[in-house]
């Protein structure tokens, strides 16, 4: 297996499975820990689609950083729009609109969807940049549906006079949250993604899909304790017309997880999460006498988490996750390779031979963030893992070393 063939692998494994935790959605989400599957929040509106009826009237700001990201990487991204109500007596529902930039051309695409775009995995495929998003819902009794369009694109010019190459991205969502009875409600949504486009010399996509599917359920079995089980199933299968075997990116992922919120008291919520996923990857066009693929399981990720209200103007949040992976790689020539996060690095640096690494793969992150609230106005923020100990660089920003900034993320509501 060639140098890129791995870092291809491992990249798509590490992103996959890894996520949920460092690619939440907003900055609230990201400082518990990435548990924005067990959780309420303002973002629920880009994932659970029948959430929108709860949050109309809303204007939605997203600045910053996802920090933490896949080898460190910080992905940069912007976001602004809002939510209202339509109609006399809100009888033709809430509907909402987003202009965004560098927002869903994350490897993961986990900032907003968990769905997969083209351009993940394989350097052929381009990531188009989200130009915007429509949403619309309407409660109906006790149900609320809401459904969500996405549009991206992009374009580059090529050298040596081949034209200009022009790549989209859609998705088209729908989802429905159910009041059960007075202590159990739920959530379920799908999401279908379709690209587009021509390519050098005219040529298309020979396949360009992707799904997800997710479901939760929030169940108050008593008064201070809310069990929260999930379910996640994602796909994708994206190739280029005119590129030979083995070339394109088919992947999928299931996940499975349950989590304990216990509010403390009035004051203070802490979250307790189990989770286990399982991903794998291969060539979309594949070759006979390729037999190159990729597995990762997580089993499994802990994530404990604390929300608390200091002050009626300020809240303090901190989340820590410790994640389990075990990764298996087959060669074309059919020779597995068992490997753990801990040296995928060193592994995929070494070309000349397979090594066996049987280690137990022991990998721990922790987030810091704050929520303040003035007025109508409610701002999280996630702070550098540096900031407690660099306190006095926050009028510069930055330490000795040009490190993180201290605050890396802002999100922002405002209702009225």
């Amino acid at each position: 297996m060639l140098r890129v063939g791995k870092i291809l692998v491992l990249s798509l494994l590490v992103t996959s499975l890894c996520a949920s935790m460092a690619f939440a959605t907003t900055s609230r989400v990201i400082a518990l820990g990435g548990t924005s599957r067990y959780i309420n929040d303002d973002s629920d509106i880009f994932r659970w689609y029948g959430t929108l009826p709860s949050y109309s009237k809303m204007v939605y700001v997203e600045a910053g950083t996802a920090m933490g990201g896949l080898g460190g990487m910080d992905v940069s991204y912007q976001a602004l729009g809002l939510t209202h109500n339509w109609g006399e007596d809100h009888w033709l529902g809430t509907w909402s609109i987003y202009l965004m930039q560098d927002s869903r051309e994350d490897p993961s695409f986990y900032l907003f969807n968990p769905l997969g775009t083209p351009g993940m995995f394989d350097p052929m495929l381009m990531m188009p940049s989200t130009k915007f998003a429509l949403g619309w819902g309407k409660q109906l009794s006790s149900i609320a549906i809401g459904l969500e369009f996405t549009r991206s694109d992009g374009s580059l010019e090529v050298s040596g006079g081949d034209g200009k190459v022009n790549y989209n991205f859609m998705t088209f969502g729908g989802g429905i949250r159910w009041d059960i009875n007075e202590n159990m409600y739920g959530d379920a949504a799908v999401t279908f993604g379709t690209g587009g486009g021509d390519m050098v010399d005219g040529e298309g996509w020979d396949k360009k899909t992707s799904w997800d599917l997710e479901a939760r359920l929030f169940w108050e079995f008593t008064d201070d304790v809310t069990l929260v089980p999930y379910f996640g199933y994602t796909m994708a299968d994206f190739s280029l017309a005119g590129l030979d075997a083995p070339s394109g990116d088919k992947a999928s992922q299931i996940a499975l997880g349950a989590s304990l919120n216990f509010d403390v008291n009035t004051n203070n919520l802490l979250i307790f999460a189990v989770e286990w996923e399982n991903a794998s990857w291969k060539y979309s066009k594949e070759d006979p006498n390729d037999a190159t693929e990729g597995k990762a399981t997580v089993l499994p990720r802990f994530t404990l988490a604390l929300e608390s209200d200091i002050t009626s103007w300020f809240t303090a949040r901190v989340g820590a996750t410790k994640t389990m992976t075990k990764y298996v790689l087959t060669d074309a020539d059919g020779t597995e390779v068992t490997i753990t996060d801990a040296e995928w690095v060193n592994y995929i640096m070494d070309t000349s031979t397979f090594n066996d690494f049987d280690l137990e793969a022991d990998d721990f992150a922790w987030y810091l963030g704050g929520g303040f609230h003035i007025g109508e106005w409610d701002i999280d923020a996630v702070f550098s893992h540096e900031m407690p100990f660099r306190l006095g660089y926050w009028l510069t920003g930055y330490g000795v070393d040009n490190t993180e900034p201290p605050v890396g993320r802002v999100s922002a509501t405002y209702r009225f």
